[in-house]
């Protein structure tokens, strides 16, 4: 009697463990700050969270439909307003919460997934990640030449790619005023 309950008491606590690393190596709120990761790597905790986090997202958003909006307004002033309200970051990376909310901010609501969605394709919602083959910039990979041309008409010209609410409404620009998703490809 006394081994069954020393299997019972043993196998709850590997149960409670496991709780307890699975919850620590999904935490959202904490970014990778180990010193093995470099720029442009994801751990693999972090990277199977938010992939099953958008899942969850994607499939919540599959039950209704969204009622169509007009993009949001890309006027410097706005842009500006909207910036300004940004998260502050202490780090590259930004959690899908944060970015999610600038994403609503920049873009129609039946947008808003889909631009989530290649965020996290592109840069794993890393703000400062720079494509060292091609020279991209920022959450959503602007070309310098792109993100100058596109600031300048949004009279921000001169604006740092890295913003995360700037390179948000950047993209929303390139989306709605520009080429579309068809910008970026990603798989």
């Amino acid at each position: 009697m006394s081994f069954h309950r020393f299997l019972y008491v043993a196998g709850w606590s590997a149960v409670i463990l496991l709780a307890i690393a699975g919850f620590a190596a999904f935490n959202a709120g904490t970014p990778p700050s180990t010193p093995s990761v470099t720029q442009g790597q994801v751990l693999w905790g972090e990277a199977a969270g938010a992939v099953s986090a958008q899942g969850w997202l994607a499939m919540a958003g599959t039950k209704a439909a969204a009622p169509e909006v007009a993009a949001p307004p890309t006027t410097a002033a706005a842009v500006t307003a909207r910036s300004t309200t940004s998260l502050e970051l202490n780090t590259g990376w930004l959690d899908s919460v944060a970015l999610r909310s600038l994403i609503e901010d920049n873009f129609a609501s039946s947008d808003v997934n889909k631009a989530v969605r290649l965020a996290w394709c592109l840069s794993r919602f890393d703000v400062d990640l720079v494509n060292p083959d091609l020279g991209l910039l920022g959450l959503f990979q602007i070309a310098p030449s792109d993100w100058n041309a596109t600031t300048e008409a949004m009279g921000l010209g001169g604006a740092d790619p890295f913003d995360p609410g700037l390179n948000v409404a950047v993209a929303a620009h390139i989306v709605y005023q520009g080429p579309g998703w068809g910008y970026w490809s990603c798989s």
